[in-house]
């Protein structure tokens, strides 16, 4: 049987899949944890969000109300 999924772990020499997050017999680490995003940056986020969503939804409405205008005028 064919072990090229197997890697020995660094630390440990234990062999492990090369998909482990960690070593299970040391427990070393095998990938970089993801960056985390914090207070600041989240909220930096919802800003940029916020500031760039909210014209456009003003936009739309005013075009759609526009429309809806001119339709009814039609009808009347």
């Amino acid at each position: 049987m064919a072990t090229t999924n197997l890697v020995p772990c660094p630390d440990c020499g234990h062999l492990l899949s090369r998909m482990a997050p960690a070593c299970p017999s040391c427990a070393r680490p095998l990938r970089p944890a993801p960056p985390r995003e914090g207070l600041f940056l989240r909220t930096l986020n919802q800003l940029v969000a916020v500031v760039f969503w909210g014209p456009l939804l003003w936009l739309l409405v005013a075009f759609l109300g526009g429309i809806a205008g001119v339709l009814l005028a039609r009808i009347e």
